[in-house]
């Protein structure tokens, strides 16, 4: 009796595993924009790889993007970009995680801080123009990955920050409403910023020479701090500056004020699990009914079903013993 129903149920198991059409079932995914800083700073070698050797920033933020790449959820998307100075380039639009897996890969290896048009970097503007970008026909929707050390070069005056008051006009009416999310590459510590030459070989270090350690740019907020100030031909004053601007460490705390700013969650990378989580944040699930088929399972259970009707183990299971007349 108990081997006829299992041959039913098998059959039955079968049909659905031929015949189920797709069902629809709630799922979690997600819609990212990858904007990846490839400026000089990014260079600094101050995270180590699996086999304990020094990686540099650049690196490291890959490795982090196809780590978090591989465990999305199917259905999710990912765009990638790059941002030296201002300006933010899209490399192309939002592609399946799963489906599109080896061209993110592909791509994503093979991001170098030579692409770069502009030796300069201005985060905060290029922040505010990534922005902007994602609010283009082809990225709306999409939540904003920022990749970035926050080290500006040379220092930018926050007389000219940009304006983020148009953030609220865009956010939804929710409360936890973010953008995006900042991810903070680098350690705290100050290293060195490696120099190279025209051909991309490291000759050397930055020195304090070889770089300018305060703005020069526009006005100063407060010209009566300014030593030496001439209004007209030195409103930055005619003393010589000397600072750190040739050694650079993660801006945790200037980036997390950005991300305040801009309606964004601020994470610093230190391991991929951890990125991972950060990006499963509830406030980036985009929520929808996806066609999902359980044509497979079905078939697994027609399987293991007939495994019980007809392996050999069941004829070693003891027999109702009959009483002797």
């Amino acid at each position: 009796m108990v081997r006829l129903i299992s041959l039913i149920a098998a059959a039955f198991f079968t049909l659905l595993a031929l015949f189920l059409p797709p069902l629809p079932f709630p799922v979690k995914t997600y819609n990212y924009v990858f904007m990846l800083d490839i400026t000089r700073s990014m260079n600094v070698q101050d995270y180590s790889d699996a086999d304990g050797g020094a990686i540099s920033r650049l690196e490291r933020s890959k490795n982090a993007m196809l780590a978090v790449a591989r465990s999305l959820p199917c259905g999710s998307k990912i765009g990638l970009g790059v941002f030296t100075e201002r300006s933010p380039a899209l490399l192309y639009s939002p592609i399946e995680v799963c489906a599109d897996y080896p061209v993110l890969e592909a791509s994503i290896k093979e991001l170098d801080w030579r692409m770069a048009w502009v030796a300069d970097s201005n985060i905060n503007q290029a922040l505010y123009n990534t922005l902007e970008l994602m609010q283009s026909d082809v990225l709306v929707g999409n939540k904003l990955v920022f990749f970035t050390d926050g080290h500006e070069a040379p220092p930018v005056n926050p007389r000219y920050a940009p304006d983020y008051s148009y953030i609220e006009m865009l956010q939804d009416t929710a409360e936890d409403w973010r953008s995006g999310l900042i991810v903070g590459v680098g350690q705290h510590q100050k290293s060195k910023i490696p120099k190279f030459d025209e051909e991309g070989k490291q000759i050397g270090f930055y020195t304090a020479e070889d770089v300018p350690h305060a703005s020069r740019f526009g006005l100063p907020e407060d010209p009566s701090r300014v030593e030496g100030y001439i209004p007209r031909n030195g409103p930055w004053g005619t003393a010589k500056v000397v600072g750190t601007e040739h050694l650079s460490n993660v801006h945790e705390d200037y980036l997390t004020k950005l991300a305040k700013q801009t309606k964004m969650h601020f994470h610093h990378l230190q391991d991929d699990a951890g990125l991972s989580l950060a990006l499963k944040h509830e406030a980036f699930v985009d929520r929808q009914v996806q066609p999902t088929r359980l044509n497979a399972v079905a078939a697994l259970l027609a399987v293991l079903l007939m495994v019980f009707c007809y392996h050999p183990f069941r004829s070693k299971w003891p027999q109702r013993l009959r009483p002797v007349r």
